[in-house]
């Protein structure tokens, strides 16, 4: 086993302190646990060790204003740094960013707490990659979350979730509801009947998939008449015709339904780091085409180039900050270069990584951009080589009952 991991509780409150020291106590075979309520305590802690993560309020009194959050970013910077609030949620949370990678609105349960610990370890090189984070902290105009999506996002926390409830919400939405049924009634669902209601997609999308397309389609559809030097509505097709080639992937594969909805999430968000770069960076962003269709170049190497970070990593950055599921935002970050992947088994990243690649190869939508080559390699490393024929062979006659529009 590896070493224990350092945690710091940093709160005003002793109490909130006392009550979390007793509800972690079966975490404390595997994690060192510190606890500070002053600031000299604080002090005194983040100056003698090296904290895996660090979890902190707001403020404590002896610090002003930002502070401690400063001096936590400053002396550790190799932590995960969570702020602990009443007053940041996630409507509010990118205002924060510079500061802290996750977010806990108080009142919270030690058990909640855990989870996103774990969750944040698990994630440690991606939310520890500086180029995206400085990348997303740059941004001045970061996409807002829709109600719709802070809504669901409340809802389904609940115990007795109602999935007929929760398709009359996405129904008060007409946008919304439009998008999902088009989706759902894609050639690619091999539904025998068509879907009209929202409740049924709903049902047939499953609730994880749920909270991320409506993000996603919120985000294609707020950029719609941004001025880009690409086709928003193309991206768009990419991105669904992706999600469900990697989902008939892993279906093919006998992967379990839980798999194969992560994985067309992964595939329906895999490029919304373009859309932030592109409508943050606007003129950046039309170089970075120009430099892609004059050199023949990967626009992940442009992107590079020009902004320092790309697009897979801004938009693994942003995922895991509104708490999507490990497996997602995996996918996301790893689509170009699965040899990030600390696993080689089949996941949604190599699923969407293969689909990714298929429908560049399969749908030749601009001749001058350089191919998205498959990581040819690393898949025969790992014993998806054989594999690749007759997951083409899926994608192929799957694309061959779709309709452009």
């Amino acid at each position: 086993m590896g070493r224990s991991k350092n945690i710091l509780f940093i709160d005003a409150d002793k109490s909130q302190l006392e009550s979390l020291d007793n509800e972690l106590t079966a975490m404390k075979k595997r994690w060192a646990i510190q606890f500070a309520s002053t600031a000299e305590e604080a002090m005194d802690l983040l100056r003698t060790y090296p904290f895996d993560v660090i979890a902190s309020d707001f403020c404590v009194e002896g610090f002003k204003d930002y502070e401690l959050l400063e001096e936590i970013k400053s002396r550790q910077p190799g932590s995960i740094r969570f702020i602990i609030s009443e007053t940041i949620n996630s409507e509010n949370c990118l205002e924060f960013m510079n500061y802290a990678h996750q977010f806990v609105t108080k009142p919270y349960v030690g058990t909640e707490l855990v989870s996103k610990i774990k969750k944040s370890l698990r994630l440690k090189n991606i939310f520890l990659n500086e180029r995206a984070a400085k990348g997303v902290a740059s941004i001045e105009d970061l996409p807002s979350l829709p109600d719709l999506y802070l809504t669901l996002e409340k809802e389904l926390r609940k115990e007795d979730v109602v999935i007929s409830d929760i398709g009359k919400l996405i129904g008060e939405d007409m946008g919304m509801t439009a998008g999902l049924l088009k989706l759902v009634n894609s050639p690619f669902f091999g539904l025998y009947s068509k879907v009209t209601k929202p409740e049924q997609a709903a049902t047939l999308l499953g609730l994880d998939n749920l909270k991320g397309l409506v993000l996603g389609i919120h985000l294609f559809n707020s950029t719609k008449e941004v001025n880009i030097d690409f086709s928003i509505a193309e991206l768009g097709r990419h991105c669904q015709y992706t999600a469900l080639m990697a989902r008939a992937i892993v279906k093919a594969e006998g992967g379990s339904n839980e798999l194969a909805e992560h994985t067309f999430l992964a595939g329906f968000m895999h490029d919304i780091g373009k859309l932030v770069l592109a409508t943050s960076y606007t003129d950046e962003y039309s170089t970075i085409l120009s430099i892609v269709r004059d050199a023949n170049i990967p626009i992940q190497e442009a992107e590079k180039d020009i902004l320092g970070f790309t697009h897979a990593e801004v938009g693994a950055y942003l995922l895991a900050i509104w708490g999507f599921d490990e497996d997602v935002i995996e996918a996301i970050y790893c689509h170009h270069e699965p040899q990030r992947l600390g696993s080689t088994d089949l996941s949604p990243a190599v699923a969407v990584h293969v689909a990714n690649s298929f429908d560049h190869e399969l749908r030749v939508k601009n001749s001058d951009y350089a191919p998205h080559l498959l990581a040819a390699d690393w898949l025969e490393q790992n014993d998806f080589g054989p594999k690749l024929p007759e997951w083409l062979q899926i994608c192929a006659e799957l694309m061959e009952d779709v309709t452009e529009e």
